[in-house]
C-alpha cells in the first residue's frame, strides 16, 4: 500500500487546487439553490483542510469526528446538485428542529434559553415553522432521516459501512474508545493519550478525504457549467495512480 506520506502529500495539493478553481466558479447569489450548494461545498473544503491540519498535529482521534461531518455533507450535496427538490427535505427537517428548540424553551422554561422563552413573538415563530412544515409537505416533499439520504444519493453501502464506522467514532462507542485508548500487552491493558495510530488507518481517513473533496468539486462544477474538465481530470488520475487504479 501506498504510504500515508504520499497521499497526504496528494490531500494537500489538491486542497490548494481546488481553492483555485474555487476562484473561478460563477452563480446566482440570488439563486436558492446556488447559495445551498456552494454553502456545502465551502464547508467540505474547509473541514478537508481542518482533516490536514489534524493529521499534522498528530491529533489522529479528531479525524474521523470530522470525517464524518464530510461525508454528510457531500451526501447533502450530492443529492441537491441531483434534485433541486431535495432541498425542500432539508428545510422540513431543519424547520422541525427550529421547532422542537422554541418549544422547548417556552414551555420547558429550560436554563440556557431563558432569553428565548421572553421573546413576545416566540408563538408567531412557531406558527411560522409549522406553517412552513406543511406547505413543503402538501407539495409532496418529506423530511428525510440520514439512511434515507445516503440511499438518495446511492451510498446506501457507505452508510451501512464507512458511516457506521465513523458514528462510532463520534459518538465514543466502545469500539472507538478502545481502538483509541487502549494498548493491550502480557495480558493486561495500559491508557494512551494521543496514541499514534496505525499507517493503514490514516492512509484511509486521507484518502476518503481526497475522494470525497474531489467528488464534491466535480459535482459543484458540473453544476455550474465551469468547463474545468482537463484541471479536474488532471487531480483524479493522480489520485488514482496514488491508489494504484490508475
Amino acid at each position: 500500500m501506498t504510504d500515508t506520506k504520499e497521499i497526504f502529500s496528494y490531500l494537500n495539493t489538491e486542497i490548494e487546487a481546488v481553492l483555485h478553481l474555487a476562484s473561478e466558479l460563477k452563480f446566482d447569489s440570488t439563486h436558492a439553490l446556488h447559495q445551498h450548494v456552494i454553502s456545502l461545498y465551502g464547508s467540505i473544503v474547509e473541514l478537508s483542510s481542518s482533516v490536514k491540519e489534524l493529521y499534522v498535529a498528530g491529533h489522529y482521534s479528531a479525524i474521523p469526528v470530522v470525517l464524518r461531518t464530510i461525508l454528510e455533507a457531500f451526501v447533502d450535496l450530492r443529492n441537491l446538485c441531483k434534485n433541486p427538490k431535495y432541498g425542500y427535505s432539508l428545510t422540513i427537517n431543519s424547520s422541525k428542529e427550529s421547532i422542537k428548540f422554541l418549544k422547548a424553551a417556552k414551555d420547558d422554561e429550560n436554563v440556557y434559553a431563558e432569553m428565548i422563552a421572553r421573546d413576545p413573538n416566540i408563538d408567531k415563530h412557531i406558527s411560522d415553522y409549522e406553517k412552513q412544515v406543511e406547505s413543503l409537505k402538501n407539495k409532496g416533499s418529506n423530511g428525510l432521516n440520514i439512511r434515507e439520504k445516503f440511499d438518495e444519493a446511492g451510498m446506501l453501502d457507505e452508510y451501512l459501512t464507512f458511516y457506521n464506522m465513523l458514528c462510532a467514532a463520534t459518538h465514543n462507542d466502545i469500539r472507538a474508545l478502545r481502538e483509541r485508548h487502549i494498548v493491550i500487552e502480557k495480558g493486561s491493558f495500559s491508557l494512551e493519550i494521543f496514541k499514534q495510530e496505525d499507517s493503514e488507518s490514516l492512509y484511509e481517513f486521507l484518502g476518503i478525504t481526497s475522494e470525497l473533496l474531489l467528488r464534491a468539486t466535480y459535482e459543484i462544477h458540473t453544476l455550474l457549467g465551469s468547463e474545468k474538465d482537463e484541471e479536474l481530470q488532471l487531480l483524479r488520475d493522480d489520485l488514482n495512480r496514488i491508489r494504484g487504479d490508475a
